[in-house]
């Protein structure tokens, strides 16, 4: 019978992933972001202008200069956010493991073991055909949701990852 041991781990002796070694996405996503709010802001604005033709009386020009104004603020801020949030955004390949960053006011770090990996998926939508770009969703087993997607990478790049992710699977399997 084989000898139990379950030994302290101390949090000094951790590895430690740097922030400065993860991949940039390509910066022609940020294109694809800003795209994504114009159409959020501009169905926003529609559903507020049906609102307005819809409703029996004139709003006081006060209301919609405060509604506008909301509009003007939160694109604004949204736009800034995304600017600022942008850099910190990668992924790091590693030697047992796919690592991806993002955030800015809340911070995210997901890390899948190749071993976990069930499938691996390489989509482009329609901004994403146009600026040559594709994402990578990455399956776990237990979930029809993917539990890794990295936005904004290169095609090339993208079926590269894929290819070598694909490798690794069938190493495990």
């Amino acid at each position: 019978m084989e000898n139990f041991s379950n030994s302290i781990l101390i949090p000094e002796n951790l590895p430690e992933i740097e922030r400065k070694t993860f991949n940039p996405l390509d910066k022609k996503y940020l294109k694809i972001l800003f795209i994504r709010i114009i159409i959020f802001f501009l169905v926003l604005a529609g559903a507020f202008t049906t609102f307005l033709i819809i409703s029996e009386g004139k709003p006081p020009t006060y209301i919609l200069s405060i509604v506008i104004s909301v509009l003007v603020f939160l694109i604004a801020f949204i736009s800034i956010l995304t600017v600022l949030e942008f850099p910190r955004r990668g992924y790091l390949l590693r030697e047992k493991d796919l690592s991806y960053q993002k955030g800015l006011i809340t911070y995210k770090l997901i890390s899948v073991p190749f071993n976990r990996i069930q499938h691996v998926e390489v989509n482009q939508g329609v901004f994403e055909k146009i600026l040559k770009l594709s994402s990578v969703k990455i399956f776990t087993a237990g979930g029809q949701a993917s539990d890794l997607s990295i936005h904004g990478l290169p095609a090339e790049i993208a079926q590269n990852l894929k290819a070598f992710l694909s490798e690794k699977i069938s190493e495990h399997e």
